[in-house]
């Protein structure tokens, strides 16, 4: 889809009203070809209702442009400036090339070795410190490259490994909103998958699949995809531990489609794994099936349908806190700030936002 000339300050509104008059629709054509009313359209527009998760995929599809484009997201954003950041960026997008063209640098590395400083960079990710980890983990897909081309099993175990790189480095360039590379990154993981030895991996593939969905608005079919992915899960521990990670994303996905019920019913299957089954917290690295997870998207849920006093009444009976889990701990104040705007305190709204970048800050 083609960005319209959109303003590129204010609101989704003021982007929701250029691109349906750039569109040549009225109003009530939005609404009808949305299902959405025209009361709450123009509500929208003027400021006086936020729009919802479901609302706004809806109107990106009618108008033919992406979800990023109506929230002002600039999602080939680059870092311009030189530094350890981009240059880290610049040599991971020249390993993610390199996969028939390896170059390691340094002794060649058994695979226990690699997979070692993999565990490491996993937890650097968990952790935010991204420098460190574009400084660690173009070399290792190069070692990477050359150990998945063993035959045997061997090969298998150096691809599963490989596997879990992919999935890193497609995390590391979501995260600096280098879309094509994490787009390449997670292309390569998925089509690995099945030559791991591992039937859980096409699962965690699926998994990450999924932030597509979320990320252009296509909420049922995430559901759908994830949905068929669960046929795959077993009984085991790191299934269960799996299963939710897949519960946490689907109570999103349902969230932002509107179904605030459905979303409810992920969230306590995954608790309810989680109370009976005790899986590891990490059953594979760059997953978090974690209570801390468990209870942020908990409270996160009700903030995607704009339902701050019932977010707010969750945190309130919670504490997240947890030093190895920065991102997560951040992402709840974020979701909190959001909760009591729409509640209508500005003043509380500025301390979760000032909580969130201390907790965030590395």
């Amino acid at each position: 889809m083609q960005a319209p000339d959109l303003p590129e300050g204010g609101s989704v509104a003021d982007r929701l009203k250029a691109a349906r008059k750039l569109k040549g629709m009225s109003q009530l054509q939005l609404a009808r070809h949305t299902n959405f009313s025209a009361s709450l359209v123009r509500k929208v527009e003027q400021g006086s209702k936020p729009p919802s998760a479901a609302f706004v995929a809806s109107a990106a599809r009618v108008l033919g442009i992406k979800v990023a484009t109506l929230y002002g997201a600039r999602e080939n954003e680059v870092l311009d400036e030189p530094s350890p950041l981009s240059a880290g960026i610049a040599e991971l997008r020249t390993a993610l090339d390199a996969y028939d063209d390896p170059q390691p640098e340094g002794d060649a590395l058994s695979l226990g070795a690699v997979e070692f400083r993999v565990s490491v960079i996993s937890d650097k990710v968990l952790a935010l410190r991204n420098t460190d980890v574009l400084s660690e983990l173009p070399n290792l897909l190069h070692h990477l490259y050359v150990l998945a081309d063993q035959p045997g099993h061997a090969g298998e175990l150096a691809r599963a490994v490989l596997h879990d790189a992919y999935r890193l480095s497609a995390t590391v360039a979501g995260r600096f909103r280098q879309t094509d590379l994490a787009a390449i990154a997670s292309e390569r993981h998925i089509h690995l998958a099945p030559r791991t030895g591992d039937p859980l991996r096409g699962v965690l593939s699926d998994h990450h699949r999924s932030t597509r969905y979320l990320q252009h608005g296509e909420y049922r079919a995430g559901l759908r995809m994830l949905d068929r992915a669960r046929r795959h899960l077993g009984t085991g521990a790191k299934d269960r531990g799996v299963a939710i990670q897949l519960n946490l994303r689907s109570a999103i996905l349902a969230a932002r489609a509107g179904d605030p019920a459905e979303a409810d019913g992920y969230l306590s299957e995954a608790r309810a794994f989680a109370d009976e089954f005790a899986p590891p917290a990490v059953p594979y690295y760059n997953l978090d099936a974690s209570a801390t997870n468990i209870v942020v998207h908990w409270c996160a849920a009700p903030v995607e349908n704009y339902n701050g006093t019932e977010a707010v009444r969750r945190a309130s009976s919670v504490t997240v806190l947890d030093s190895r889990r920065p991102e997560r701990v951040g992402h709840h104040h974020i979701d909190m700030a959001r909760a009591w705007m729409l509640h209508g305190d500005r003043g509380r709204t500025l301390d979760e936002l000032n909580e969130a970048g201390g907790s965030r800050r590395t």
